[in-house]
């Protein structure tokens, strides 16, 4: 089986659609290749965030735009007054700040990352909360730095969990959930729900869900998934039981919702939101942040086993309150933002939201911080599971010959180590080392055989010096890759940027920039671009988005920008007079600086022509009202 036909296979699998006879052979060849191995646990991670889907029919709003835009004195794009955020903080270098997510997009674009790049995470209300400087906003800046400083005093977490759903089901208009959240550093972590909602009838299966994570090995139990349009006849009354054994510390596949123990993911690299001031929340000291769902998708995510949530709009605005101390998240709302354009998006899905609802709370409640869990806090698995091996080899600390990196943060111990991988594929040493909630994770192989970046870094990555040599970051910030003489290494962790580039600059290797034939030749900067094509555009004043990560092919140049959670999208620049035939069926002609454009909802692409070369945006739910300013506020490089 080739890589195309597996990366094929796991995206029916997960849609239930793998053909007969096809999961044997499919389970023999991710057994020996760490690519599909990555795809796979990739596409588990977009699974989680598919509730953060595109929006539907957009209306033409250009000309509003426009004159809005035209409006400003300075010529540049004017965000609403609710909508804009505070200026982040520089990150520290080493290296410039990383993108800050894997990109997302919807169900049916799952296509193999050999052959394509899945581009435009949610962006949603990007523009939210400019402030005008003073001590509220000079706290919120700190926020990002304090949430990653938090992660590593918490060493536990009990709280009992209250979810209220609206808007899921024409029958069902309100669900109710309540359960309890358990966690004990570094690993262990259990979130059990059950449904109290009140059905129409006994049609309708109650979603009682759990997740429970012990180290090397995680378990889950639920009703399957199913489409809400199928309610409720599609969903089986015996819940689903999958268990997972020898499992990598710190694995991706895994569905750790670690940031709804201490949001490191959502307000990480840059980025806050607006402050809501201070309140007591569960009895505890909290303050409160106004910010979107798109931003906090990976919190929001960790709520995916809570039996099929319904969809959120990325701009949907959320109230979030964070414990003062602690930064746990303590209560969140999500309610429904106005627009025509969020109207039609909720007609697309069949919700009759309204601007203002609330659709979706979470609440902690008798909240215990940095004590000893009771003793069944984290229960084993239902009796005659079937377990799946993920043939994770463990070692014990210091069991390998594995580089190891000569600086760590203070505090931080030798973890679990093991072997992961093997013939006929390249086995991997790994390494890991934790103080707490907070972990770095390192991986060697001398066996990779080339073509790509050793690590699952994704299409587009960002170069950056690293002590003697050089180093790449992946898209989402939180992978560094290393091509050094005869080994290959990964570094991750929950660490900031600056802290993981450290760890990774110590580590005794010397990076090597990749052989021409690599995927990531093409990988550049911004000045060596610009000084390539010297018509190169770029936008101006993007509050809370880190420098983009750039790709040269010939004479086509593609700008990804990425900000904190899950927003980002991709500028793409080629050298052309006219553009290509529609793929969409629903394209809408628009002015763009100037000039006639081309707004594709279908794949929420705004494309124009401008002195002899063709410009796209491209965002998998980034509005047309948010690309037009930000084509606005194009300049040269």
């Amino acid at each position: 089986m080739s890589c195309r036909e597996a990366m094929a296979d796991l995206s029916a699998a997960l849609d239930g659609e793998l053909a007969a006879g096809r999961a044997e052979p499919l389970d023999a060849h991710l057994a020996a290749c760490l690519a599909c191995t990555a795809f796979q646990a990739r596409l588990a991670r977009l699974r989680q965030q598919l509730r953060f889907e595109p929006v539907g029919t957009v209306p033409d709003v250009a000309p509003r735009v426009m004159n809005r835009i035209r409006a400003v004195p300075t010529g540049r794009p004017a965000p609403p007054a609710h909508a804009r955020p505070p200026q982040p903080p520089a990150r520290p270098d080493p290296p410039p700040a990383p993108p800050a997510r894997r990109w997302a997009g919807r169900g049916r674009w799952l296509l193999p990352v050999a052959a394509a790049f899945v581009c435009g995470a949610v962006l949603g209300a990007t523009f939210i909360g400019l402030g005008r400087g003073g001590p509220g906003q000079l706290a919120m800046a700190e926020l990002p730095a304090r949430v990653v400083a938090a992660q590593r005093s918490l060493t536990s977490l009990a709280a009992d969990v209250s979810l209220v759903e609206r808007g899921w089901h024409p029958s069902v208009p309100e669900r109710r959930f309540t359960g309890r959240l358990r966690y004990r550093a570094p690993e262990h972590l259990a979130l059990e729900l059950a449904d109290r909602t009140v059905y129409p009838s006994a049609a309708w299966v109650p979603a009682n869900v759990a997740l429970v994570v012990t180290g090397d090995r995680w378990w889950t139990r639920g009703p399957r998934a199913c489409p809400v349009e199928a309610q409720p006849r599609c969903t089986p009354k015996a819940p689903q039981t999958r268990l997972v054994e020898r499992r990598e510390p710190f694995a991706d596949a895994t569905p750790v919702p670690l940031d709804l123990v201490t949001p490191v993911d959502s307000f990480t690299p840059a980025g806050t939101g607006a402050p809501l001031g201070s309140r007591r929340v569960a009895g505890r000291a909290a303050f409160g942040v106004a910010t979107t769902a798109a931003q906090v998708a990976p919190l929001l995510s960790g709520l995916a086993p809570a039996g099929n949530l319904r969809t959120l709009h990325p701009a949907d605005r959320v109230e979030l309150w964070l414990d003062e101390t602690a930064l746990v998240p303590l209560s969140l709302r999500v309610i429904v933002a106005p627009g025509d354009e969020r109207r039609g998006w909720a007609a697309a899905h069949g919700y009759r939201d309204q601007p203002g609802q609330v659709v979706l709370e979470l609440s902690l409640s008798r909240v215990s911080l940095n004590r000893q869990p009771e003793a069944a806090a984290f229960p084993p698995p239902p009796a005659g599971a079937r377990a799946e091996d993920a043939a994770f080899r463990d070692r014990g600390p210091g069991g390998l010959a594995l580089p190891e990196p000569a600086w760590l943060p203070v505090g931080f111990r030798a973890y679990r180590a093991g072997v992961a991988g093997g013939p006929p594929g390249p086995g991997v040493a790994v390494g890991s080392w934790t103080d707490g909630r907070a972990w770095v994770k390192v991986r060697a192989t001398r066996d990779w055989p080339g073509g790509r970046l050793f690590g699952d870094l994704g299409q587009l990555v960002r170069p950056a010096g690293l002590g003697a040599g050089i180093a790449y970051w992946s898209e989402d910030g939180t992978r560094v890759a290393i091509h050094g003489a005869g080994v290959d290494l990964l570094v991750t962790g929950s660490l900031g940027g600056a802290d993981l580039a450290r760890v990774a600059a110590s580590l005794p290797v010397a990076g090597r920039p990749v052989p021409a034939a690599w995927a990531e030749a093409a990988t550049s900067t911004l000045p060596e671009a610009a000084a390539t094509v010297p018509w190169l555009l770029r936008p101006r004043d993007l509050a809370g988005f880190a420098p983009p990560a750039v790709r040269v092919e010939g004479r086509t140049v593609t700008l990804a920008y990425a900000g904190p959670g899950s927003r980002g999208f991709l500028l793409v620049q080629t050298p052309g007079d006219r553009l290509v035939p529609p793929l969409d069926h629903d394209p809408v002609g628009v002015r763009v600086r100037g000039s006639n454009g081309r707004w594709s909802p279908g794949r929420t692409e705004l494309e124009w022509v401008e002195h002899g070369r063709t410009l796209a945006l491209r965002s998998a739910t980034l509005s047309l009202e948010e690309l037009l300013a930000i084509a606005a506020s194009l300049e040269p490089a």
